[in-house]
């Protein structure tokens, strides 16, 4: 009867192991990266439905916090004038669509990306564990230093408030942090 019991115990314990197994293999609902896909250039995701390419697993990428071997990501193809008058609502409108990417990279990831803004927009531009890439924000511009810079040249500044949750802060027109003109959202 021992030996029966014992037999019994080791199928019971081999099912379970199966079925685990099974669980962990098993396609994520919702689709998208999560599912293998790899975003291409054009933000769409190969391997999914509707792409040309076939899904593949990604190329090992070096870490986050390795910017200096990162590529010189490329710029707004119109950089705003010096001298260029911005109105208030312009630069509300620059900061709001950086709000849109850090919520698209949310939504992929399931955080905000983290560090300086030049890691962050290392993050953005495909230096993440999933390689998504996302657009620089329109009317905003990455500075020589990888950094993205509000409509008057002027880098952002990001304040971390939680995983889901980020400050950004544009200087405003006088081009100075912490003063009364500068342009905020969360």
């Amino acid at each position: 009867m021992r030996g029966r019991a014992g037999f019994v115990a080791a199928a019971a314990a081999l099912i379970v192991l199966a079925l685990c197994g099974f669980w962990f293999l098993r396609p994520v609902p919702g689709g998208g990266a999560a599912q293998g896909g790899r975003p291409r250039e054009d933000g769409a995701l190969q391997g999914q439905p509707g792409s040309s390419a076939p899904a593949s697993l990604p190329p090992a990428r070096p870490e986050l916090g390795a910017t200096a071997s990162l590529p010189v990501p490329a710029r707004s193809a119109n950089p705003p004038a010096a001298s260029a008058p911005v109105s208030q609502g312009v630069a509300e409108s620059a900061v709001a669509e950086v709000r849109f990417v850090l919520r698209d990279y949310r939504a992929v990831l399931g955080e905000n990306p983290v560090g300086t803004n030049a890691e962050i927009m290392a993050a953005l531009l495909g230096m993440n564990s999933r390689q998504l890439k996302l657009r620089v924000p329109p009317g905003n511009t990455l500075n020589a230093a990888g950094e993205l810079a509000d409509p008057w040249g002027t880098p952002y500044f990001f304040h971390q408030l939680s995983g889901q949750e980020m400050e950004i802060r544009s200087a405003g027109p006088d081009r100075t942090m912490w003063t009364a003109d500068d342009v905020v959202v969360k």
